[in-house]
């Protein structure tokens, strides 16, 4: 094979890669039907609110529904559709904040697996906790990171990742 060829033929391999990345990464058949009729309005926004507390946070996206309600919506690559408790909290957060800057949001939001055996994707819909919920997790983590509270373990995965591991009993 020639030079030129060969160039023609990795060009052209390159480019099916890239057709095929970008088709996969433009279908939607894992989207709800409620996502599909709503709009999507934000992808990784920063939010913030310094009532009742400062915090910052960057939802994956968010929903926009013809009601006029805002989903969010996390990302996770893994290798099962699962769904911890962690998540929840993170997702009932990024709807606080939603709300605390104006948006109202939907009951709910979803987690959106990339599963990583067998690239398949799945949305799967979390009931979002209330602001009293996330107000009380803020308030703990202010505590954990000022000393006044001790971490509590976790999934040794999560210990792992976790800033305070050195601070945690048992870790």
């Amino acid at each position: 094979m020639t030079l030129p060829a060969l160039a023609c033929f990795g060009l052209a391999a390159a480019l099916a890669a890239w057709v095929f990345m970008a088709w996969r990464g433009m279908s939607q058949d894992w989207l709800p039907e409620d996502l599909k009729a709503g709009k999507l309005v934000n992808v990784e926004e920063d939010l913030t609110t310094d009532e009742p507390y400062p915090v910052i946070g960057r939802p994956d996206q968010v929903y926009r529904l013809t009601n006029g309600l805002h989903v969010p919506l996390e990302l996770k690559n893994r290798d099962k559709f699962t769904v911890y408790d962690t998540d929840i909290a993170e997702i009932s957060l990024r709807g606080w904040l939603l709300r605390k800057n104006g948006r109202p949001t939907a009951p709910h939001g979803y987690m959106v697996i990339n599963n990583r055996k067998d690239g398949k994707r799945e949305a799967i819909r979390v009931a979002l906790r209330d602001n009293a919920f996330c107000e009380q997790l803020i308030r703990r983590y202010i505590d954990v990171t000022v000393g006044a509270a001790v971490p509590r373990l976790a999934h040794r995965s999560k210990c792992k990742s976790c800033g305070h591991h050195g601070r945690c009993h048992g870790a």
